[in-house]
């Protein structure tokens, strides 16, 4: 297994992104293009029927149906996009399979919801006993309630045990994300339908890694909040002098921002699984990259 450092993660990650930009455009638009009829199609009516004013509450309840069957096809055809995208980059000039696409996506993404389930899991379990531990030493009686804490009853080292006990909730699921952050690119890669071969094998390529990429995605999101903040503080400005604050001015103005902000933001994170895996294949990496 290679050792990673975080300044290949994102020089493999932005290579693959500069490669593959166009054809991420082509596939996720198409995607969500595609989706906006589907929506439309599926939950126009039931939408406008919910908005009236003499809507039957009833209408709400016999919408979900519908919105499961719309949330289940939107699942499939972005995470099959996705890997259209993971293959095509790794795999270069080969004719895009979309019967596979369509079968290995769902698969990744169900294989993703039982780890994300199981993580849940076992914070639930940790959470159960700590509460016990707390209830005994704050007493059972709601030692720890709101009331308590705004009371002063409960004492500032049992604060900061909270909120190191939240911290550590969020590196754990860091951690997880990064133990099985290459799953998907292992599945491009190797052409497989199997998300236990991609999560078998992200779990051993990322061991030598997995706390350098936890650093690589928190370096991450603090630049990514660090670009949203001033991008739209930048562009806000600009934009309010341009359009005047008009009703379709700001209709414009989200528009631009989405695709000067969001859009960016949506091909990098794409790009991020097969930057660290390539950081992680450095052979497979110079192959694609040569």
């Amino acid at each position: 297994m290679h050792k990673m450092s975080i300044g290949a993660a994102f020089s493999e990650t932005f290579a693959f992104l500069k490669a593959n930009w166009t054809q991420m455009l082509i596939y996720i638009g198409g995607a969500l293009v595609l989706l906006g009829i589907l929506g439309y199609l599926m939950l126009g009516a039931t939408f406008a029927a919910m908005a009236s004013p003499t809507a039957d509450p009833s209408v709400a309840f016999g919408a979900v149906g519908s919105i499961v069957l719309f949330a289940l096809l939107a699942a499939i055809i972005l995470y099959a996009a996705c890997m259209l995208v993971w293959r095509g980059g790794l795999h270069p000039g080969e004719a895009p399979n979309f019967g596979w696409a369509l079968q290995a996506g769902p698969a990744f993404a169900f294989g993703m919801f039982v780890v994300m389930i199981a993580a849940y899991v076992v914070i639930l379990v940790i959470s159960f006993v700590l509460m016990l531990i707390f209830g005994a030493a704050f007493g059972l009686g709601g030692g720890l309630s709101p009331d308590a804490l705004q009371s002063g009853a409960v004492g500032g080292g049992a604060i900061v045990l909270l909120v190191l006990f939240y911290i550590a909730i969020l590196l754990f699921m860091l951690w997880v994300q990064a133990r099985f952050s290459v799953a998907g690119p292992v599945m491009a890669d190797r052409l497989t339908r199997n998300p236990v071969t991609g999560l078998s094998e992200s779990w051993r390529l990322t061991g030598t890694s997995q706390w350098v990429i936890v650093g690589f995605y928190v370096l991450f999101t603090l630049m990514t909040v660090a670009y949203m903040f001033v991008v739209g503080l930048v562009l806000g400005g600009i934009m309010g002098a341009m359009m005047g604050g008009s009703g379709f001015g700001s209709i414009v103005a989200l528009i631009i921002s989405a695709i000067v902000i969001y859009l960016p933001l949506l091909l990098i994170s794409f790009s991020i699984p097969v930057g660290i895996y390539r950081a992680l294949s450095p052979k497979a990496a110079s192959d694609v990259f040569a």
